[in-house]
Order: structure tokens, then sequence, then C-alpha cells
């Protein structure tokens, strides 16, 4: 009689059959993606063009893209048809200038375009091919002009829907004892007040692509799948880290995810029959990396494609041994690092008439309740010894994992360099303090934050009230992402009065 160790891999930790959910609260998400959509359509139509984030300089690229024009140069100069666009529809409200639109200042504004270098040029490719796709059928259904710029921003409609049900998703699978909890994450998500949903930018891809490699990949961790899902599960891992370089964390998670199911397989003497699930799961992952590295290095002498770019911004890398001469070790300059960080991450980087787009009340609230809520989930995560070995253990102490990798990343990358004469980052303020860069750990961060939130709740026996708090936290950001953006409402420039 064939023994069921030599049939089948249990690989730990066991795990209970994910909650199917109601038909209510199936039909409950469904809404809610719908709102989470007509949200960010409301607000994408409402800028005008171009924000402050280098949103001409993306659009450029997935106008090229569009075209079938891959980048053949470190750098490379806006395109002409480009550029026209760039004049005839660019705005000086979000720096606080006026624009002159006569045809002699839009002829100087595409002759300066046109023989500008676009520092974007070396960015990484996904977003910018599924952008480029969309752009082309927009052009085929002849959408041009503003029209054109605005249909490429209203692809962020689809990809926060798919956010949002992604992240219910993985609540009914990681959440299943509570429906407090699959609820609570995806409505968090759809109202998640960040600014790069607003804009063509790759950062607006970079959280649904995170979060089903996420997902994907503690499904692989907690039992056997198809060597079908492991191919997939692989081709997602690199789609997004070539969205963003700074998804690396993705990377190491699936390093992580590899290395201890093998050390499982060994332990169980099944290593062969698993063998080939693996492989394919890290040649899918791996492939399409090293394709796009070493097609940078054989192009442009160097396999992020930035050297250029770098050289442009007159950054300079530091000897090692000068990069822990930096304030973000002190105090002083820690604080102002993840304080910073905290405020971009939740609301963006937007400005208006030259000022910061920000509450400083709503901001103090995101510093605040970040800290304590994860301090919170990481205390649980370390003394809550009944969840040592749950799925929903293994949800959080993964998300936690590339949170705090993700901050790491931009922190050893602000002492990496010395930026020159560069405005952001600054000598003056040597900070890599942008949110958006990391937005990949959109989801993985609000696991943690609902999780503290919950368990400070459950302290203070009120977890029933668990998605009240979770609205008024959405009505409090929904409000104050309204005033913030009223005088934008208002602008001659956007899709409401074109």
């Amino acid at each position: 009689m064939t023994q069921p160790s030599q049939t089948k891999c249990a690989f730990p930790p066991p795990c209970v059959a994910p909650a199917q959910g109601s038909r209510r609260e199936r039909f409950l998400i469904a809404g809610l993606c719908l709102v989470a959509a007509i949200r960010v359509f409301v607000f994408c139509a409402a800028f005008p063009f171009f924000n402050n984030v280098d949103e001409h300089s993306h659009f450029d690229l997935v106008f090229k893209y569009s075209s079938g024009h891959l980048p053949g140069a470190e750098l490379e100069k806006f395109d002409p048809q480009a550029a026209e666009i760039i004049a005839a529809c660019a705005t000086g409200e979000f720096v606080g200038k006026q624009v002159n639109r006569s045809p002699a200042w839009s002829a100087q504004q595409i002759t300066y375009l046109v023989h500008q270098d676009n520092p974007e040029t070396w960015a990484w490719p996904v977003y910018y091919m599924l952008a480029g796709f969309w752009c082309w059928l927009g052009k085929s259904i002849v959408v041009s002009g503003i029209g054109l710029l605005y249909w490429i921003r209203f692809l962020n409609v689809p990809i926060i829907a798919v956010f949002v049900w992604v992240s219910y998703v993985f609540s009914r699978r990681f959440f299943h004892t509570s429906p407090l909890y699959r609820v609570a994450l995806p409505v968090m998500v759809a109202f998640f007040p960040q600014d790069i949903f607003f804009a063509i930018t790759a950062d607006a891809l970079s959280p649904v692509v995170f979060a089903t490699a996420f997902l994907m990949l503690l499904e692989i961790y907690t039992g056997e799948r198809s060597r079908r899902y492991h191919l997939l599960a692989g081709l997602v891992v690199a789609v997004t880290f070539l969205t963003k370089a700074s998804n690396v964390a993705i990377l190491l998670l699936a390093a992580g995810v590899v290395l201890i199911k093998v050390k499982q397989a060994l332990s169980q003497k099944c290593l062969g029959r698993y063998l080939p699930s693996l492989a394919t799961f890290v040649a899918a992952a791996a492939v399409p990396v090293a394709l796009w590295l070493v097609s940078n290095y054989v192009l442009f002498g160097d396999f992020s494609g930035a050297a250029a770019s770098i050289q442009v911004r007159t950054w300079a890398q530091k000897p090692f041994n000068e990069m822990f001469n930096h304030p973000i070790l002190m105090p002083s300059g820690m604080f102002y690092f993840f304080t910073e960080l905290t405020k971009t991450f939740w609301r963006g980087e937007f400005i208006w008439q030259s000022r910061p787009m920000a509450i400083p009340f709503m901001d103090w609230f995101y510093i605040i309740s970040s800290a304590l809520f994860l301090t919170a989930s990481i205390l649980g995560l370390v003394f809550d010894k009944a969840q040592r070995d749950s799925s929903y253990r293994l949800a959080l102490s993964a998300g936690l994992f590339v949170v705090v990798l993700s901050v790491a990343f931009l922190g050893v990358m602000s002492m990496r360099y010395d930026f020159g004469l560069c405005l952001y980052p600054s000598p003056e303020k040597p900070y890599f303090i942008s949110g958006r860069l990391i937005s990949g750990a959109i989801l993985p961060f609000l696991l943690l934050y609902i999780d503290g939130l919950y368990r400070i709740l459950s302290k203070l026996r009120l977890a029933c009230c668990l998605l009240i708090v979770v609205a008024v936290i959405v009505a409090a950001e929904t409000i104050s992402e309204i005033i913030l953006s009223w005088p934008v409402f208002a602008s001659p420039y956007n899709w409401f009065h074109v």
C-alpha cells in the first residue's frame, strides 16, 4: 500500500479553505469596485495637464510605445507629435503660472521639447507597453489632442477596479474567519487617497500587479499548485518588477518562498516531484527580467538603463564608506524621512498653484495612525502565539517583510548618491520621500494597518466597530480630498470644461 508521504507533499502551514463569501457580499464588493472606478474617473477628469510629477515625460514615452517605438538610446528627445500635444494642452496652474497659448508660444514650446532629453526614456517597460496599447486603441477610434491625454489617464479606471477586487480576493483567502476583514480591506483600497491614480504614470499600475503577485506567492507557499499556476505566478512577479524597479521587494519575497519550498521538499524527500513546478516558476520570473537587464547592458552599458538619466540629474554614486555619513542615520533625519514618506505614501505629491495639496491635520493623522496601528500589528505578530501557524499570520508576516524592504530600498537609495545640483532629492534634503515609488506596497501596508486597528479595538472591546471606524477614516480621506481638489474642478483646462 502506498504511503501518503510518497504521493503528496504536505507543505505547511495548514490552511483553512478560503471563504466563498455570500452573494450579498460579492454584490457589495462589485458595487465598491464601481464606486472606486467612478471616483478615479472624476478626479482624473478634474485635473488638467500636466501635473508636477513629470506627467508630460510619461506621456511622451507612452506615445512612443503606442507607435511601436522602443527606446534605442539612454535618453531620447521628445517625439514631435507628442510635443505638439503637450504644447497645446499644458497649463501652468500646478506651479501657479499663467500660460500664454498663442501660436508663437506653442511653436516655441514645441521647438524646446523636440530638442530636450526625456529623462524617463530609460523607465521600465510594462506600464508603457500597456498604456501604449491603450493609447494606440484610442488613436484608432479617432481620439486626439487633449482627448487622447484623458483617454490614457482613464486607463487608471479599470486598474483601480481590478485592484479593489484583488484586495477582496486576498481578504477572502487569508481572512476567511472574519467577515469584517473581508470588507474592510477593499473599502480602504477603494478610497485610498494616493494621487498616482489621477495621472499618467507607471506608479498607478504597481499596486495591482504587486498585490496580485503577493497573493499568488502566498498561495504557492501555503500548498501545492499546478505547474500552470507556477508559470502564471512567475510571469506576474516579472511583470511587477518590470513595472517599477522599486518593486524589488516582490523578487526577494519570491526568492524566500522558493527557498522555503525547496527546504520543505527536501525534508519530505519529494523534491523531484516538486522540481518541475519550481523550475517553471523561476524561469517565468527570471527570463523576462534577465532579457530586459541584458538588453539595457547591450544598448546602454548599464543593467538598469538609468546611468545617463542619473548623470543628467547631476547625481554621483558615493563610495561605500561615505554612504553611512548621512542624516538619515540621525534621529532628526530618520524622523523627517519617515514622516515625509508617510505623508506622500498616503496622499501623493501633487501641488496646485505651487502649494502642496495637503491638509496638515490629515497629514498628522496619516503619520500617527500609521505608526500606532503598524506598531500594534507588529507587537501582535510577535507576541500572539495563538496565530503562530495560521494563514492570517503568514499574510501579516509577508506584508511586514515587503513593507520594510520597500522603505529600506528608499533609505538605501537616499544614502547611495550625492545629489549634486538636483532640486529633489537635494544636497540639503538628501532623501527619497516619494511614496509613489513604493506604491506597490499599498495592499501589504493596509493589511498591517487594519490588523493593528483591529487589535487596538479588541483591547478596548470594540472589535465589532471595525467597519464603522474604517468608514470614518475613508470619509475623512474623501472629504479632505474633495476640499483640496475643489479649486481644481474649476480649472478651465480640465476635461469638464474643454
